[in-house]
C-alpha cells in the first residue's frame, strides 16, 4: 500500500450519495490500484469479444427499449457464429496461459457466472466446451453441478454495479484487504467521516458497508493500533474490546490507553499470570471492579438497614416505655374501679335496708335478747369487708386481663402451627424436587461419562516396557502413543492407546485405568488384562509389592474411595481368586480339594459354580484375601524366569450399590487378570512337568488370540470356548464390558522375536469393536446392602 496518498482523497458517504443520485451514463468507478495501460486493454478485449460489460446501471439508465435490445442481441448472436472459426484458431495458435499471453489479443466471449457464495468468475467457450478462470489464473473445466448453484449475469439483469468492478479510492495505507466467509476476498477502506469509520466493498449493492467488529480486528490497520494498546496495557487481553474502544476513540491508541488507565488504573499495567492476588482471565480487572462496586452498595445498604434498625429499636423503646406506663394507668383505674364498685355495692345494701325499716312487718313475738356491740368493733367489721370487696373485684379484673392475654396467644400459636405446616409442606416438595433432580442429574453424568468412554473405546490397550539395565535395546519410544521395533536395521512402528516408557512408574501406569473404575461403581463390567511374554513385567504390573502396589491394588483402592465418598448408596463387595493351571479351574480360597470347578453361561452372565466368594469391606480384608491367594498360586523356575507364573490367575471383585435416593441397584464387576508369559520351548528348554504347562500356556493364549480375531472381523460365531481362559471371560469381551490390556515387552535384543509378536498381538486387539457396554441397574430389592 502506498502511504503517500491522502485520507481526504477516501470518497465519503455524502459524495456516494450524489453519485447515485447522477450517474455518470458511460463510465463506472474506476477501480484503485489499476494503471491506464491496464484499463485500455481491458477495454480493447472487451470490444473485441463484444461481451457485455456489468456495470453499475442507475435508476435512469434502467429504462431501455425493448427494440434495442433485440436488434443488439440478433447481432450478438450473428457475431458469435461468425467468431466460432476465429477463436478456435487463436486458441490453438495462443493457448491461454496463467497470466495471459503478452502482447497477443484474443477474441473471446467471456461471460459472468456469479456462484451462490458470493465468488465471481469469468467463463468463455473453448473448443465448444465452457472454461472458467479459477482465483490462481487457471483455466478450468465448468464443473455442471454448478448450474444449480449459481447464475450467469446478462444484460437484462441489471446488477447494480458490475461484479469485477473496484471503488474509485485511492491506493494508501489506508486500503486492505479481509476474506469473509461467503464473500471471499473482499476490499476494506478506513473511511474518515466524523470520526474514522472502517468498511469494506461490497461488489453486489456497489456501496461501502460497516465492517463487523469480529472482522475488523483482522485488518491490518487496526491490528497495528490493537497491538500498541496491548503493548502498553500488558492486563488489557481482549482485542475485540480494544477494536470497539478504539472506534470510539476514532482509532487513535493514545486516546484508547489514557481512557483505560482512567477508568481502570494500574491494574491493566500488570502483565497476566504473574504473582499476583487476583484472578488472571480475561475480565479480571472488571471482576475487581464489580466486586469493588457491588461491595460498596452492600455498605451503602446496610448503613441504611442499621439507621432503619436503630430508629426500630428507639420506637420499640419508646412504646415499651409507654406500654408500662400504660399499664400503670390501667392498673390504677382498675383499682378505683374496683372500689367505687365495693362503695356501690355498700350504697345498695344500704338503700335495700332502709326500703326495708318504711314497711316494717309485724314482727313475731320473740325473746329479745340484748347484745351490747362496741362501735369500733363495726366500723373495723365494714372497713375489712369493704376492702375484701375492692380486692376481689381488682382479682376478677386481672383474670379476666390474662385469659384476655392468653386466648390472644393461642390464636398467634395457631396461626404458627398452620404456618409450619405449610412450611414443612414445601419443604417436602423441595426435597422431593431435590431428589429428582439428584436422580436426573445422576443419570445424566453417567451417561455422559460412559459416552466420553465409549469414544475413547470400550477396548484400550497400553503397551509398558519393562526396565532393563543393557546397553542395547530393540525398542525406541517415538510418542506418548507410538512405538518403534529396531530388528536388523528396519524400524517397525506400532500406536496404542498410550505407551509407557522404561522410566514409567507404577502411578503412570494405573492412571490409564482410573476412568473405567467409576464405570465399575455405576454398574458396568470392568476387565484389565495384563499379556505378555515371560519375565517382561506382568506380574509386577498388575500385583506390584507392598512399597509399590500394582494395578490390582490400586484399582481396588480406588474403588473403595469412590465407594465411600457416595453417601447416598450403600455397597456390598465380594471378592473371589481363581487360577487356570493346564486348562483347569482352581480355587485359590480354599485349601481343600472340592469337586472340580464348572463354568455356567446363562444369557450374557458367565459365572463359576462352586466358586468362594468373600465378603470384605475394607482394604485390609481385600489385602489379606488376596494374600492367601497368592500363596496358594502355581509357580516355577523356567530358563527365562524364576518366579515364573505357570497360571492365569483371575480376581473378580463383585460391587453391589442400592441408591436410596433413587431406589436403584446397581451390579458391576471388576475382573483382573494376570495371564501366564507366553514362550517358546526352544528359549525356555522346558522338559517334563513344565513342558506340559507351557503348552497349556500357549494353548489358551492362541484361544485368545482367535477370539479377538473372530471379533475384529465380526464373525458369526467367536470361539469363546476353545478354552477354560476364553470361556471365563466371554462376558468381558463380548461387548458387555469395557476392557483395558497391558502389554509387557522386553527390551532386550535378544527377545525382539517375541517383543515384535506381543505388539502384533495388542496391534490387532486394538482394532477390535466390542460396541457399547450394558449397564447392569435393576430395581431394589427389600434386602438391605450393607455398606
Amino acid at each position: 500500500m502506498g502511504s503517500g496518498a491522502s485520507v481526504t482523497e477516501a470518497p465519503q458517504p455524502e459524495r456516494l450519495e450524489v453519485q447515485e443520485a447522477e450517474p455518470e451514463p458511460d463510465r463506472s468507478a474506476t477501480p484503485a490500484g489499476r494503471s491506464d495501460d491496464t484499463l485500455q486493454a481491458e477495454e480493447e478485449a472487451a470490444s473485441h469479444s463484444h461481451t457485455v460489460d456489468i456495470q453499475s446501471l442507475k435508476s435512469d439508465d434502467r429504462i431501455v427499449k425493448r427494440d434495442e435490445e433485440e436488434e443488439e442481441e440478433e447481432k450478438e448472436e450473428e457475431e458469435k457464429e461468425e467468431q466460432k472459426e476465429e477463436e478456435e484458431c487463436l486458441l490453438n495458435a495462443a493457448p491461454v496461459t496463467e497470466g495471459g499471453a503478452e502482447g497477443e489479443e484474443l477474441s473471446l466471449d467471456f461471460e459472468s457466472f456469479l456462484h451462490n457464495n458470493g465468488t465471481l468468475y469469468s467463463c468463455f467457450k473453448h473448443h465448444g466446451n465452457r472454461v472458467y478462470v479459477d482465483e490462481s489464473q487457471k483455466l478450468q473445466p465448468f464443473p455442471k453441478d454448478w448450474y444449480d448453484q449459481g447464475r450467469f449475469l446478462t444484460a437484462n439483469m441489471e446488477p447494480l454495479a458490475p461484479a469485477d468492478s473496484q471503488p474509485a479510492v485511492g491506493e494508501d495505507d489506508r486500503t486492505g484487504s479481509i476474506y469473509i466467509q461467503g464473500r471471499g476476498t473482499v476490499m476494506t477502506y478506513m473511511f474518515e467521516e466524523r470520526v474514522n469509520i472502517c468498511r469494506f466493498w461490497d461488489p453486489q449493492s456497489g456501496v461501502w458497508l460497516l465492517l463487523p467488529l469480529q472482522w475488523e480486528v483482522n485488518v491490518e490497520f487496526v491490528k497495528a493500533r490493537v497491538q500498541q494498546v496491548m503493548s502498553a496495557l500488558p492486563g488489557l487481553v481482549d482485542q475485540k474490546e480494544i477494536t470497539a474502544a478504539l472506534r470510539q476513540c476514532n482509532y487513535d491508541p493514545e486516546e484508547v490507553i489514557s481512557v483505560y488507565l482512567t477508568m481502570f488504573g494500574e491494574i491493566l499495567l500488570q502483565i497476566p499470570g504473574g504473582d499476583h492476588n487476583y484472578t488472571h482471565d480475561l475480565n479480571s480487572f472488571r471482576a475487581l471492579l464489580e466486586r469493588d462496586r457491588i461491595i460498596e452498595d452492600l455498605k451503602q445498604k446496610l448503613q441504611t438497614k442499621q439507621k432503619e434498625v436503630d430508629d426500630l429499636f428507639q420506637r420499640n423503646s419508646y412504646l415499651a416505655r409507654e406500654v408500662r406506663y400504660l399499664s400503670e394507668v390501667i392498673q390504677h383505674q382498675n383499682h378505683k374501679l374496683a372500689k367505687l364498685e365495693a362503695y356501690q355495692q355498700g350504697a345498695q345494701e344500704k338503700i335495700r335496708s332502709l326500703l326495708n325499716r318504711r314497711t316494717p312487718a309485724a314482727p313475731p313475738p320473740k325473746t329479745i335478747i340484748k347484745t351490747t356491740v362496741e362501735p369500733d368493733q363495726v366500723r373495723q367489721v365494714s372497713r375489712l369487708t369493704h376492702e375484701l370487696n375492692v380486692s376481689n373485684k381488682q382479682l376478677r379484673s386481672t383474670v379476666q386481663q390474662a385469659m384476655t392475654d392468653m386466648k390472644n396467644q393461642l390464636e398467634q400459636q395457631k396461626a404458627a402451627a398452620g404456618r409450619l405446616i405449610l412450611a414443612e409442606q414445601d419443604s417436602a416438595k423441595e426435597v422431593e424436587e431435590l431428589r429428582s433432580l439428584y436422580r436426573k442429574e445422576a443419570v445424566e453424568r453417567k451417561s455422559l461419562y460412559n459416552k466420553l468412554l465409549e469414544l475413547q473405546g470400550n477396548i484400550r490397550v497400553f503397551c509398558r516396557c519393562r526396565k532393563t539395565m543393557g546397553s542395547s535395546s530393540c525398542l525406541e519410544t517415538v510418542s506418548d502413543q507410538e512405538v518403534a521395533v529396531v530388528q536388523k536395521g528396519n524400524r517397525k512402528k506400532f500406536q496404542f492407546d498410550k505407551v509407557y516408557s522404561q522410566n514409567s512408574t507404577q502411578e503412570d501406569v494405573f492412571a490409564g485405568t482410573l476412568p473405567v473404575i467409576t464405570s465399575c461403581v455405576d454398574g458396568f463390567n470392568v476387565c484389565i488384562l495384563a499379556y505378555g511374554q515371560t519375565g517382561s513385567g506382568k506380574t509386577y504390573t498388575m500385583m506390584g509389592n507392598k512399597e509399590n502396589p500394582g494395578v490390582n491394588i490400586r484399582s481396588i483402592r480406588e474403588l473403595l474411595r469412590i465407594c465411600s465418598e457416595k453417601e447416598n448408596v450403600s455397597y456390598r463387595l465380594k471378592i473371589s481368586m481363581l487360577e487356570i493351571y493346564n486348562d483347569n479351574l482352581n480355587d485359590l480360597l480354599t485349601k481343600s480339594s472340592g469337586p472340580a470347578l464348572d463354568i455356567r453361561v446363562q444369557g450374557k452372565s458367565v459365572s463359576v459354580q462352586g466358586l468362594t466368594q468373600i465378603q470384605v469391606q475394607t482394604e485390609a480384608d481385600i489385602l489379606s484375601v488376596m494374600e492367601t491367594g497368592e500363596k496358594n498360586r502355581k509357580i516355577a523356575s523356567t530358563k527365562m524366569n524364576t518366579h515364573s507364573s505357570r497360571s492365569h490367575l483371575v480376581v473378580a471383585l463383585e460391587v453391589e450399590g442400592s441408591d436410596q435416593v433413587s431406589g436403584l441397584v446397581s451390579r458391576g464387576t471388576l475382573t483382573l487378570c494376570d495371564l501366564a508369559g507366553s514362550e517358546r520351548i526352544s528359549k525356555t528348554e522346558a522338559e517334563g512337568q513344565r513342558l506340559v504347562e507351557a503348552a497349556a500356556i500357549n494353548k489358551s493364549l492362541t484361544a485368545l488370540g482367535q477370539v479377538f480375531s473372530a471379533l475384529k472381523c465380526n464373525a458369526l460365531h467367536v470361539p469363546y470356548r476353545n478354552s477354560k481362559l476364553t470361556h471365563l471371560l466371554q462376558s468381558c469381551l463380548s461387548g458387555d464390558a469395557k476392557c483395558c490390556m497391558f502389554l509387557n515387552v522386553s527390551p532386550d535384543v535378544e527377545d525382539v522375536a517375541e517383543t515384535l509378536s506381543t505388539l502384533q498381538f495388542g496391534s490387532s486387539t486394538r482394532q477390535v469393536s466390542l460396541g457399547k457396554a450394558t449397564q447392569n441397574i435393576v430395581p431394589t430389592k427389600s434386602n438391605k446392602a450393607v455398606k
